[in-house]
């Protein structure tokens, strides 16, 4: 077989005993698009950007002591999975920081509580953790303040933080908001923000704070280092106090990529509330992706795929392949024009459904249910399988039912 692709149009034909044969694609189709679902993020690489042990602020004389509890899930129920954890220190160079090794079983989730004391044996220290395992794992996360005084005696508040994939960090151009953030006058509220470096290289960062209507207030620059963690003052953004505000950070210059956060803190309780990124699908994935779809068997080309991924989604796909028909092999296509985006989950994935009706000489001869999985990982390659169910077919394309499954993988070639 032989597949060329012109412009955004697939042409391909097979010839077999010297016969050759091509199904036209019906224009009707139905599209059913699985629903994505937020959730905590599960990964080799992540990133808890708020970690400490130490003392804090002493309002009316009671110091708070902030601590941090740890939990990291195997979701897999086979594999014990090795976690390497690397502490990255608050406003330092991190050329050799402390790192620790934790094991754990399948199924199992391992609580480390204090983890500063009882792991990395530190006090008086703030800053980052990073989490590297050869399987995906799940880690969240609590830094709260453990003397805190009430009629009862001594209680703890604090604040949840999850770890984020080391892939949502921004590159240089990209932006990323912190909403709901407020300083007040009156001291009430105030606002922490920070960040850390994830790649091992420095970068430039711009800092905006914007009212609720998007009007630019005040702005500042930071300069961070390989595996730097940092964390500032609302106030050192400069510009008004006021509610509502947020604070818009990009990276402005350089290799490195930044996670961010913010911390909105009623000052009256000391009450802390965790304010996550809007991670919106970085502008590296968009673009045009083109590839190949592998035989079922996965050891030649059968075909070949075209993707589109804007900042909503996956936006456009399509292609041609072989599908197997008793002794024979038919060549069809599939694929759609523009469609409503199919959003990327967090980790990259996505799944489109489609049905699609087929025709000989003008008579339908069979239907296909189409379903394109992937992902899109953090090098820019689009790879997953494609399936083929084959029904509703007439006279002698019966042979052509059942279900086949092809790998696929496609590379980006332009925006």
């Amino acid at each position: 077989m032989a597949a060329y692709l012109t412009g955004f149009r697939w042409l391909a034909s097979r010839v077999l005993g010297g016969v050759m044969r091509y199904l036209a694609l019906c224009l009707l189709f139905v599209i059913v698009f699985l629903p994505a679902v937020e959730a905590v993020v599960p990964a080799t690489d992540l990133f808890l950007p708020s970690v400490g042990r130490g003392q804090g602020a002493c309002p009316g004389d009671v110091c708070s002591l902030w601590r941090t509890d740890v939990w990291i899930f195997n979701a897999d129920p086979a594999s014990t999975v090795t976690v390497e954890m690397t502490f990255l220190r608050r406003n330092a160079a991190n050329s050799d920081p402390e790192v620790e090794t934790v094991e754990i079983g399948p199924g199992q989730t391992l609580e480390l509580a204090d983890i500063m004391a009882t792991v990395f044996q530190l006090d008086g220290v703030f800053g980052a953790l990073r989490f590297v395992a050869g399987e995906e794992i799940v880690v969240t996360s609590r830094i709260y303040d453990a003397n805190v005084q009430t009629n009862t005696g001594t209680g703890t508040a604090g604040q949840f933080f999850p770890a984020l994939p080391a892939r949502l960090a921004l590159s240089a151009g990209e932006t990323t908001d912190l909403i709901g953030l407020a300083r007040d006058s009156d001291g009430d509220w105030r606002t922490n923000f920070g960040f850390v470096e994830t790649t091992g290289f420095p970068a430039d960062v711009t800092v905006e704070l914007l009212d609720g209507n998007g009007a630019v207030l005040s702005d500042t620059s930071y300069e961070i280092g390989s595996f730097g963690s940092r964390q500032m003052s609302i106030a050192d953004v400069g510009g008004p106090p006021g509610e509502n505000q947020r604070i818009r950070v990009q990276v402005s210059e350089g290799p490195g990529r930044l996670l961010t956060f913010a911390s909105l803190i009623d000052s009256r309780t000391g009450d802390p509330s965790t304010v996550e990124m809007v991670t919106l699908q970085p502008n590296r994935m968009v673009g045009w992706y083109e590839g190949v779809v592998m035989t079922t068997d996965g050891l030649r080309i059968d075909g070949g795929i075209e993707l589109a991924v804007s900042t909503d989604g996956l936006t456009e796909f399509a292609g041609v392949v072989g599908i197997p028909c008793d002794d024979a092999f038919f060549t069809v296509d599939f694929g759609t024009g523009p469609i409503p985006a199919t959003a990327l989950e967090n980790d990259g994935s996505f799944v489109t459904v489609m049905v699609m009706p087929y025709t000989d000489g003008g008579v339908q001869v069979f239907t296909i249910e189409w379903t394109l999985s992937g992902v899109l990982e953090d090098d820019g390659v689009l790879s997953g399988t494609l399936q083929s169910v084959t029904s509703d077919s007439v006279g002698g394309w019966s042979v052509c039912e059942g279900t086949a499954v092809r790998g696929w993988r496609a590379a980006w070639v332009e925006r």
